[in-house]
């Protein structure tokens, strides 16, 4: 799988929205607007996605912490 580097930044760089298609099932949508490109959209389930923000809130209480920025020797 190629890897995608998104870092949009600046008002509206990226969205989230919801939808559901013909079988009733639902969807979270992300997506990345990058300038002079094509925006990047990153669809979820409910249940994947509510699992993605609590490895994200772990994460970002992960980064606040100095000690895991500290390259070994």
């Amino acid at each position: 799988m190629a890897e995608v580097v998104i870092s949009p930044s600046g008002p509206g760089a990226m969205e989230a929205g919801l939808m559901i298609d013909e079988t009733g099932t639902r969807f979270v949508v992300l997506t990345f607007n990058e300038p002079d490109a094509d925006p990047v959209l990153v669809t979820f389930t409910v249940p994947i996605f509510q699992n993605y923000v609590r490895h994200l809130v772990k994460t970002a209480e992960a980064a606040a912490d100095e000690l895991n920025w500290v390259v070994p020797d």
